[in-house]
């Protein structure tokens, strides 16, 4: 896939420009960005923007001068195609730091032409910035927008929570220079894109391992035909022989479009006789959290704890990107959205009824035998007394 720019939007006070900023200011940078033009007030931090009237805005919009146009609490924004050309000519790469709507808009009207990241941060960040810059709280119309921003990030290549400033630029370099290569994830990409909110939420700073991470047991899951909770107090998770659990991660699983990831047990549980029996790829795009079904194939009761290791997942990033997974369970963090109606009809609990019949008609048989071989010993033994 052939990109020519880098689309840079996301919500307020995330710190987009500052990232912009800093791309470009970088010794030897192959970045620029593109001049915009606006019609709100100037602020201390910008310095991408010209000013103008909101009559000179609209005779550009008139003339058909502006690659974006757009509206953002009640302010004009644009880009002016003239200036996104004349950053092509320098043979510099073009970033455009746009509103959520239009940088969508932008990305439906020219796919392939941007990587489009979306910025955002925690509302306590996002809460201090703004407390920071302009000395005031949210008004709940803003805190209104911010939601309804968020809502169009998942058009975007990326998302990048804006924790630490310098792990977000070099993110970005290392996306924009690796764009069309695939392969495995090392043990440093993988710290950077955690660092940024990629790949995996809510988790752990020793996880990751050379090219992989170390999942930990959830606290929620499903057994003996209910949905449970390990606690403090209830710690452990013992899975019967020839029974199964739905389990849970404690991680968050937040891929970007052109990630793929697959996780597997700990040698330990699989030496234990636990089996992973559902599929254990997980989609570009997925977002939610991750469970899997374990079963146990053998006839000791195996025991899980909560917050341990358990699986360890791996993450490989696609040549392109892909069509985001926008199946059922998008967004899903509860087990109760991926239990079936009829799970206690399903085929694993068909199976362990099976697998019970089998051992009564086991034990069954071996009474008989045990009762055989007893007779004929008596039987044996009257024949041996009568000579």
């Amino acid at each position: 896939m052939f990109f020519e720019g880098i689309i840079i939007t996301g919500t307020s006070c995330s710190g987009k420009s500052t990232i912009a900023k800093e791309l470009c200011n970088e010794e030897h940078s192959v970045f620029q960005v593109v001049q915009a033009v606006t019609t709100r007030e100037a602020r201390n931090d910008d310095f991408n923007y010209d000013y103008c009237t909101k009559e000179q805005f609209e005779l550009l919009s008139k003339h058909n001068m502006l690659l974006v146009n757009a509206t953002y609490r009640d302010k004009c924004y644009g880009i002016q195609e003239g200036q996104y050309k004349s950053v092509l000519l320098s043979g510099k790469i073009p970033i455009l730091i746009l509103t959520p709507e239009s940088a969508m808009t932008l990305m439906d009207n020219m796919k392939e032409t941007f990587m489009c990241f979306f910025i955002d941060a925690s509302n306590e960040n996002l809460a201090s910035r703004l407390a920071e810059r302009e000395n005031r709280e949210a008004t709940k119309k803003e805190k209104k927008q911010i939601e309804q921003d968020r809502q169009l990030s998942y058009k975007a290549n990326y998302v990048l929570k804006n924790n630490i400033l310098s792990r977000s630029v070099s993110l970005i370099k290392w996306l924009w220079e690796h764009r069309n290569q695939g392969g495995g994830l090392s043990q440093n990409i993988i710290n950077m894109m955690l660092d940024c909110g990629i790949l995996l939420d809510r988790t752990n700073e020793k996880g990751v391992k050379g090219a992989s991470y170390d999942l930990l047991l959830g606290d929620e899951y499903y057994y003996a035909g209910k949905i449970k909770k390990l606690s403090d107090a209830e710690p452990f998770l013992t899975i019967e022989p020839y029974d199964y659990a739905i389990v849970s991660c404690k991680e968050i699983a937040c891929m970007p479009r052109d990630i793929i990831a697959k996780f597997g047990l700990t040698v330990n549980l699989f030496c234990q006789g636990i089996i992973l029996s559902n599929g254990p790829q997980i989609d570009p795009g997925f977002r939610g959290t991750l469970f899997c079904l374990l079963f146990n194939t053998s006839n000791r009761p195996v025991h899980l704890k909560r917050g341990k290791h358990y699986a360890t997942i791996e993450f490989n990033k696609l040549i392109e990107p892909a069509q985001p997974y926008s199946g059922q369970y998008q967004d899903a963090e509860k087990i109760i959205e991926y239990i079936p109606a009829n799970a206690l009809q399903g085929a694993i609990n068909e199976l362990k009824k099976e697998i019970e019949k089998l051992k009564n008609e086991s034990r069954l048989m071996q009474n008989i035998y045990l009762g055989v071989v007893g007779l004929m010993f008596a039987l044996i033994s009257i024949l041996l007394v009568l000579r």
